[in-house]
C-alpha cells in the first residue's frame, strides 16, 4: 500500500512543482519589468493598496511620487515564492509581491533588511 501512495504522490508533486515554477518565472518578469519600467509603469506594477498608501502620504499622484523614491534598477538576482506572496533581490534592491485579481503586483520596495527586524521599505502599504 505505502508503494501505491507513492505512485498516486508523484504527479501531485510534480503538478505542484510545475505551478512553483511557473510563479517564480512570472514574478521574476513582473520584478524585472518594475526594475527596468519609468515611474507611470512602475505604478501600473504596484498593488492597489500600496499605491493609495504612496499617494495619500506624498500628496501627489502615484507616478510622482514613485519617481522621487530610492528604487533600484538592477537586474534579478534571486526569487522566493510562498504561495501568494514572494521576495524578489535586484543587485541593489529588495522587492516583495503580492498575487493579486491582476496577477502579481509590487506590493513594497525599496526594501533594507534591518538586524532582528522587519525590512524597512521607502514603497508599501499602510
Amino acid at each position: 500500500m505505502v508503494g501505491r501512495r507513492a505512485v498516486l504522490l508523484l504527479p501531485v508533486a510534480a503538478a505542484l512543482a510545475a505551478c512553483s515554477s511557473l510563479s517564480t518565472s512570472e514574478v521574476r518578469d513582473v520584478a524585472g519589468a518594475f526594475a527596468a519600467g519609468d515611474p507611470a509603469a512602475r505604478c501600473a506594477m504596484t498593488a492597489a493598496s500600496t499605491v493609495q498608501t504612496l499617494e495619500r502620504e506624498e500628496q501627489q499622484p502615484c507616478a510622482q511620487a514613485v519617481g522621487q523614491l530610492p528604487l533600484g534598477s538592477g537586474a534579478v538576482v534571486s526569487v522566493e515564492v510562498w504561495g501568494e506572496d514572494a521576495l524578489v533581490h535586484l543587485t541593489d534592491d529588495t522587492l516583495f509581491l503580492t498575487l493579486t485579481p491582476r496577477g502579481w503586483q509590487v506590493s513594497a520596495g525599496g526594501c533594507q533588511p534591518q538586524p532582528d527586524a522587519p525590512y524597512v521599505c521607502q514603497l508599501e502599504a499602510s
